[in-house]
């Protein structure tokens, strides 16, 4: 054999060698893929027996039995938003926002901040945060607002998650209780 054919020979081995690494590495890293897109589902998405579609929401929502609120527009000159300060019930929380209803339909628009106080579990929360959904029910007597934190600090957003955790749990075992008495599940 020659000079030409030994370096043929040698290309075409290192070759095979780097496709050989890209393939091991491409299936390493497809395999650790779609273990963290488990594990984050796993996280992020609750499983519901009655869920259908698709869930956008990065965080697990809690629903709640019209706990009331106190809300406050922020930095509005609108003269239409009247009155500024009203009292409204939570329906639903998550540590990224939270759902409430309330009597009063307002002229949503671009960035509207707000500032919502409530408590739950004996804590008391002041955050701030920015309408992002508006709905009108049926009745047309009740409007419901979907709120986007915005500023919320990390211990405020610690001692929610645990909050919200204790809630879940609360529900669970009433739900348990029910089922073993021979009562409907409500959850």
């Amino acid at each position: 054999m020659d000079y030409r054919e030994w370096t043929y020979i040698l290309i075409a081995v290192v070759f095979v060698m780097i496709l050989f690494l890209y393939f091991i590495l491409k299936r390493f890293s497809r395999t650790s893929d779609t273990e963290n897109a488990v594990v984050k589902e796993n996280r992020e998405t609750p499983k519901h027996s009655n869920f259908s579609g698709v869930e956008l929401r990065a965080n697990f929502r809690v629903n709640l039995n019209d706990v009331p609120c106190f809300v406050e527009f922020l930095d509005v000159d609108n003269e239409e938003l009247n009155p500024k300060f009203f009292n409204a019930v939570l329906k639903n929380i998550s540590v990224g926002g939270v759902k409430f209803d309330c009597d009063h339909e307002y002229p949503i628009e671009d960035d509207m901040m707000i500032k919502v106080r409530f408590s739950l579990k004996d804590s008391m929360f002041i955050l701030k945060g920015r309408i992002v959904r508006k709905e009108l029910y049926l009745d047309r007597k009740r409007f419901g607002y979907g709120v986007q934190f915005t500023s919320l600090l990390d211990e405020d957003k610690e001692l929610l998650f645990h909050i919200l955790n204790r809630i879940m749990v609360e529900k669970r075992g009433k739900t348990v209780k029910k089922s073993l008495v021979g009562e409907e599940s409500v959850v």
